[in-house]
């Protein structure tokens, strides 16, 4: 859509999908959002060619290196300890990936921290779109692609994480369906097994995102 200002990276827009573009309140419990945002985060190292997977551990291909400063801090943590499994990564940088993605969005312009009007404990702030439609726009741009047959890996990958997260985006009602019939979903992520590593990614982050559901029903 012109005049929208969007970064094209995985890990921005499924950060703006998860919350509210009015309030900015967050349509995901903290862990499953840091989960998500790991993946995305970790799909953007394997976008570029940067990272690959290989027998359920991440490793570096030496084939890019990511421009933006953000993905290069999480390559550089990569870099300090690899091979590790992806899902030891998935929680590392799920503590806080929130908090780095957000700030990378405030670079932009894109969001901004609200303080609470009061001060009191277990009140925080929140980080707030600067403009509605431009935060309300990946949500529906995945819904018009996915549903029209034009998505490419950045979609499909929003798709997948919207999946893997459990993420119910009232954007996304036209396509509702085709996340929850498992053989429609793998028929339309389909593209994506052309990039093994991407699949991997999400497949581990729903297996991450189901254990962390457990763990919070147990306790």
């Amino acid at each position: 859509m012109p005049g929208l200002k969007r970064t094209g990276r995985l890990a921005d827009d499924f950060f703006l999908m998860v919350h509210d573009d009015v309030p900015g309140r967050s349509r995901l419990s903290d862990r499953i959002l840091g989960l998500g945002l790991a993946g995305a985060l970790l799909g953007e190292l394997a976008i570029l060619g940067a990272i690959g997977i290989d027998d359920g551990s991440v490793k570096l291909t030496g084939h890019a290196l990511p421009p933006d400063p953000l993905a290069a801090d999480v390559y550089g943590d990569l870099m300090d300890e690899q091979p590790r499994p992806v899902r030891d990564w998935l929680n590392y940088l799920a503590q806080q990936a929130p908090e780095r993605v957000a700030k990378r969005l405030e670079s932009e312009n894109l969001v901004y921290f609200k303080a609470p009007r009061v001060r009191l404990p277990g009140i925080a702030g929140r980080w707030t779109p600067t403009d509605i439609t431009t935060a309300g726009w990946p949500a529906i741009d995945v819904k018009l692609k996915v549903h029209n047959g034009h998505a490419d890996v950045h979609h499909l990958m929003l798709f997948g994480l919207t999946r893997a997260t459990g993420l119910n985006h009232p954007s996304l009602w036209e396509v509702r369906e085709l996340l929850q019939d498992p053989a429609v979903l793998q028929q339309t992520l389909a593209p994506l097994r052309s990039s093994p590593p991407l699949l991997e990614l999400l497949a581990q982050t729903e297996a991450a995102v189901g254990s962390a559901v457990t763990s919070q029903r147990i306790t």
